[in-house]
């Protein structure tokens, strides 16, 4: 099977901040490029084109590379030496560690961490957006509600290094739902459970929130792993892309 081919993107954000003076860092490139992966406009496995990208920043190829190392630190691309960098494609052995990993961080957050005016008004806000979503049926609402409902979770710990570990496990975790071709009303499952959890917070109800998303998040990962298994998927490793110059062998990053 060919491997995914990297579309024609316009890799400059559109949020008012690429000043061109500071626009071609490494640091600005990956940020780029983060945000198309989390948006599922870089599907799993793509081959990230050096000279696309390069001239789309007009930069040299060291320092995109140095935007190619700032996202494997993160584990979402790999490099192989004389063939390229490649979006990840998360398998369920990366599933259940995400989820595992997330069963520790989040719950603790509700426990240890502490509301804020600011985090109550951010709460209110995500539960109304889940509401109109549920009622609308919209699901592209859901999934961004969802994920805005996690990130103001770990907000409670007042801790950016645990924000940013976060933001990184969601973006693996959408690839993998692109990966596996997951649909988007496994948000709707939870979404009267985020509703739930977030009363329970406002309310001061830190012990039962915790132990509610904690099972919740369980639940989810069970979930997936019903899915991957019904979608014949191998239920060990993550699936890599395929060299056709060598007998359709997958290629393995280093």
């Amino acid at each position: 099977m060919d491997k995914p081919m990297m579309p024609e993107l316009s890799l400059l954000s559109s949020d008012g901040e690429d000043d061109p003076l500071h626009a071609h860092t490494p640091t600005r490139i990956a940020a780029a490029l983060r945000a198309h992966i989390c948006k599922g406009a870089l599907s799993p496995g793509t081959k990230l084109s050096e000279e696309m990208i390069a001239a789309e920043f007009e930069v040299s190829r060291n320092t995109l590379r140095e935007a190619f190392t700032v996202l494997a630190g993160e584990d979402l691309v790999y490099k192989v030496p004389n063939r390229g960098v490649f979006v990840i494609d998360p398998g369920p052995h990366d599933i259940r560690e995400i989820y595992q990993t997330r069963r520790f961080i989040e719950p603790s957050a509700i426990l240890w961490g502490k509301l804020t005016p600011e985090l109550t008004e951010t709460f209110n806000h995500v539960a109304d957006r889940t509401r109109r979503g549920v009622a609308q049926e919209d699901f592209s609402a859901i999934v961004e509600a969802d994920r805005s409902f996690h990130v103001a979770v770990v907000a409670l710990a007042g801790s950016e290094t645990m924000s940013q570990a976060l933001e990184r496990l969601l973006t693996r975790l959408r690839l993998a739902f692109n990966g596996l071709r997951i649909s988007t009303p496994i948000h709707g499952t939870f979404a009267q459970q985020n509703l739930a959890i977030i009363t329970r917070i406002l309310a001061g109800e830190r012990i039962e929130a915790s132990r509610g998303l904690h099972r919740y998040l369980g639940l989810a990962e069970n979930m997936i792993m019903q899915h991957v298994t019904g979608a014949g998927q191998p239920a060990t490793d993550r699936k890599q892309p395929v060299d056709p110059l060598n007998d359709g062998q997958e290629i393995h990053p280093n």
